[in-house]
């Protein structure tokens, strides 16, 4: 099976939101939608793919302002860490006095799940640390992760914003992510992406 990644950047902070498909059924997840769901929309058509899912790795705005647009559209399920519904519902804690509920159709995940969406297999990290319900999403068959604002390019994400937790963002990594394959690529929420072998060397965490 051949999956294939493309990168939308939108936003004002320039947020990856990714879109990640199946070559064989033509069907993908829309990672992150942090703005301008008619560009979104744009790409998905210009793609010529199906969305079915929505994943977010966390509930900042910037990460899914987006969101009540491309779920509507496409009526598809959001998968979201449970720690982070309540930051989903709280603009102030979201940084930007958005409100999201979820449904009944919506996914909570709580870290640990190998996940089947679109003929594709994922396996879902709980990376605290950046937030309580930081999530990155691993695709073995593929090679690579998306690792939100857990991970950055020789970098990490911030975590002085509420429900930030600098130690346990750094046991994220340290446990979670490092010990990927080092040809694992890295793609984060925000600039461009990495390797895990390259960040190993950065951080000093060899496993």
């Amino acid at each position: 099976m051949s999956i294939s990644l493309d990168c939308i950047r939108v936003g004002m902070l320039e947020t990856n939101c990714y879109l990640v498909s199946n070559d064989e059924t033509k069907e993908a997840i829309i990672t992150d939608p942090g703005d301008n769901a008619a560009f979104i929309a744009q790409c998905v058509e210009e793609k010529g793919v199906k969305p079915v899912a929505v994943f977010l790795t966390h509930a900042h705005a910037d990460h899914i302002l987006a969101l009540e647009e491309i779920r509507e559209k496409y009526d598809i399920p959001v998968y979201v860490n449970e720690a982070d519904e309540d930051m989903l519902q709280d603009g102030y804690k979201n940084l930007g006095m958005v409100e999201i509920h979820l449904t009944e159709k919506d996914v909570k995940l709580k870290g640990g799940e190998e996940l089947s969406v679109g003929g594709m297999k994922i396996q879902v990290l709980h990376t605290p640390g950046h937030t309580p319900g930081g999530t990155c999403y691993y695709f073995p068959e593929a090679g690579f992760v998306l690792a939100g604002d857990t991970m950055f390019f020789r970098s990490w994400g911030r975590t002085d914003f509420p429900g930030g937790d600098e130690r346990a963002l750094m046991k994220s990594i340290q446990t979670k992510l490092l010990p990927l394959p080092e040809e694992t690529l890295v793609y984060p929420g925000h600039m461009q992406a990495t390797t895990i072998q390259g960040e190993r060397r950065m951080h000093g965490f060899v496993q």
